[in-house]
Formats: C-alpha cells, sequence, structure tokens
C-alpha cells in the first residue's frame, strides 16, 4: 500500500525528506550501483549464510538469510527479524528473490513454499537494497528502481 500525502502539510515533509535521505543512503537511483554490494539484483538469489551490506564497519547495515528459515537486519551489531518460520521448516535451502515486478519473495526452497513476501508489485525491474541513515540510526531495506522510484519495505532503529 502507497500512501500519497500532500506537500504543504508538516508531516508530508517530514516523509519527504527522510524518503530522501533514505534513497541517497541507499544509492538509489544510480544505474552506476547495480553491482554494489548493497544490491540483490532483481533476479538474482541470495542464499542461506549470505548478505548484502552497506556502510562503514563502525556502523555497516547487513540484510542476511539466516540457516534457519529466517530474514533479518543488523546494524552496530543488533539484530532485528524481517521474517522467521515458526517452528521446523525441512528442505534443501531457503532464499530471498526480487521478482520481475519488484515484490521481495521468500521461499522455502526453490519451487517450494512462499514463507514471506514484501507487497511491493508496483516495481518493475527493482533491486533489494539495505543501508543506513542518520540521525536516528536506522537500518533500511527498500526496493530501488534505478532513476524512477524508491520505497522502504522495513524501517529498524536501534538504539545502543
Amino acid at each position: 500500500m502507497v500512501r500519497i500525502f500532500r506537500i504543504s502539510s508538516r508531516s508530508a515533509r517530514k516523509v519527504a525528506v527522510c524518503a530522501a535521505a533514505a534513497a541517497i543512503a541507499l544509492g538509489a537511483a544510480s544505474p552506476a550501483n547495480a553491482a554494489a554490494s548493497n544490491r540483490l539484483v532483481n533476479g538474482s538469489k541470495l542464499k542461506p549464510g549470505h548478505c548484502i551490506t552497506d556502510g562503514p564497519s563502525s556502523r555497516k547495515a547487513k540484510f542476511c538469510v539466516g540457516n534457519y528459515y529466517n530474514i533479518y537486519m543488523t546494524y552496530k551489531s543488533l539484530t532485528c527479524t524481517v521474517y522467521a518460520a515458526n517452528g521446523h521448516l525441512s528442505g534443501p535451502s531457503a532464499y530471498v528473490q526480487v521478482a520481475k515486478n519488484g515484490d521481495v519473495k521468500f521461499y522455502q526452497y526453490s519451487g517450494g513454499r512462499l514463507l514471506w513476501h514484501s507487497k511491493t508489485t508496483q516495481f518493475k525491474g527493482a533491486d533489494l537494497v539495505i543501508g543506513s541513515s542518520r540521525p536516528g540510526d536506522q537500518a533500511k531495506l527498500g526496493v530501488d528502481q534505478p532513476g524512477k522510484a524508491f520505497f522502504i519495505i522495513k524501517d529498524c532503529p536501534f538504539h545502543d
């Protein structure tokens, strides 16, 4: 679901500024970043034990596929769960993939059950990106349709 705000309101200006800052922090709208380590390129798979990362080592943001059918973000050594399976699941291995329409999908295994998805279906050819923003110390997960649109899927505020 996408909300449309009038820029004349104070809250809309704040949302617009935060969205713009997040897009800049995540390297949005730059085709040159297509191979950056903070991106999962549309159609590619992210498998268990693998992450996409962004930022300096002191405040590195990561999005990872766990070994126990979970996906999560880390920032400053703290963890925020995006999805965790209930109980024990069996199968070869889970993975995250961005569909052609920009929907980020987490599958139990190839051809297996869809465990979670972002419901971001209006972003044809979008990549999954991870980054962090300051002030506010937040890790941000989003889809980026280079040069066209950026949408935040998940914010994880972290405080030491």
